[in-house]
């Protein structure tokens, strides 16, 4: 591989890792996240409907 092709390699591989990087550091850093936590209902909602159904046969 020539020097240009090891110049864009080295960038895109950096450019990932610092996106990851980057991402990790956010969602690990964010305070109060948990509260703000969504599709983590208690029970979902396909089982709460067969819970339901169940109960009235």
């Amino acid at each position: 591989m020539d020097t240009g092709g090891w110049i864009i390699m080295i960038c895109s591989v950096s450019a990932v890792v610092l996106l990851f990087i980057w991402c990790l550091v956010k969602v690990l850093t964010t305070p109060g996240e948990s509260e703000h936590m969504h599709g983590f209902e208690q029970e979902p909602p396909d089982v709460a409907a067969q819970r339901s159904r169940d109960a009235h046969q």
